[in-house]
């Protein structure tokens, strides 16, 4: 037996005897050694948590888990948009079709995070309510050829905008400085809300029927209904550039989801659109009737929320990033 071999007994021979020495010690003084050992843990765990994350590179596609839904007394719901702030949703509802009958039987209700109705007449009297928005306490709903203003102090209509020449006012999106931008899908245009003025930004045939609608910084991101096309315009110059023909037909909602874009088809499908702008069907609801009109997604719980149309309901699905 080497020096080290007989160091390392006569080292566990010593731990032996203190142990036994202590063995009687009071049970006060074995919890205050057991409180010890969870604060250091703890303090190794705050450690580990400042350590910068493994990059584990881009997403390819995502997954979806059906998580809940409403029950099914939302009459057409189109579009659902999540309020960080309040925790709830909105949910914009056509009542009776056709969508752009101006028949005063449209609503936004409330519902909360698990598909629960909290308030199924938050506004009423609206005609066929869509694309919403929400910024400083204001709601902005498109409503055919109106674009609504709400008081979220009051739960009240603020204004209406009246938009000369349009027809199908359609998705809504805030940009990062504070404008509101909407769509026309009958008339392929784009309105700019800013100012308290709406005005024209870009009209052109090319857009195919646009619906759905996001901004950024620098770029508008459209989804086309009409052709499924997907578009980009600069905001500056407002150059439409194709990223890609025929690639989510009947083109509904859009949504940011890490690196990529998720985007709905009206029809019942959902597709993730990579940042080479390759479109992949992630779910199909068609053969259940069920449509995927304008979507959201909750960041804070990894969910996307989709409004079924006319199978008036919302359902949330759990997301999950596939690299």
């Amino acid at each position: 037996m080497n020096i080290y071999n007989k160091l390392g007994l006569f080292i566990v021979a010593i731990s032996v005897s203190l142990v036994s020495c202590k063995i009687d010690q009071s049970s006060a003084s074995k919890e205050k050694v057991s409180t010890e050992i969870t604060k250091s843990n703890s303090s190794n765990n705050t450690t580990e948590s400042n350590t910068p994350a493994e990059d584990l590179g881009p997403v390819t596609n995502i997954k979806l888990t059906k998580y809940w839904e409403s029950d099914s007394t939302l009459i057409t719901p189109e579009s659902v948009l999540f309020d960080e702030k309040q925790g709830l949703y909105y949910v914009s509802c056509i009542g009776n079709v056709p969508p752009n009958k101006e028949d005063g039987d449209g609503y936004i209700a409330k519902i909360d995070q698990r598909g629960n109705i909290l308030d199924s007449n938050y506004i009423i009297g609206l005609d066929a309510p869509k694309g919403m928005a929400l910024h400083e306490g204001k709601l902005y709903v498109t409503d055919i050829n109106e674009l609504v203003i709400i008081d979220q102090a009051t739960s009240s209509v603020e204004r209406r905008i009246e938009v000369p020449g349009s027809t199908f006012l359609n998705d809504v999106a805030l940009s990062p400085d504070g404008k509101i931008y909407f769509t026309d899908s009958d008339q392929n245009t784009i309105y700019v809300y800013a100012d308290a003025k709406v005005k024209l930004f870009k009209k052109d045939a090319g857009l195919g029927g646009t619906n759905g609608i996001l901004v950024d910084e620098k770029t508008i991101y459209l989804a086309g209904f009409g052709n499924g096309d997907i578009n980009t315009i600069d905001i500056a110059s407002k150059e439409i550039t194709n990223r890609a023909k025929g690639a989510v037909p009947g083109g509904d909602g859009i949504a940011v989801w890490e690196d990529g874009y998720v985007y709905s088809n009206w029809n019942g499908e959902v597709y993730f659109i990579t940042p080479d702008w390759e479109a992949k069907k992630v779910l199909d609801t068609k053969e259940m009737k069920s449509n995927a009109a304008d979507i959201a997604i909750n960041h804070k719980n990894g969910e996307l929320i989709i409004p079924t149309f006319f199978a008036n309901r919302v359902v949330g699905y759990k997301i999950e990033s596939l690299r």
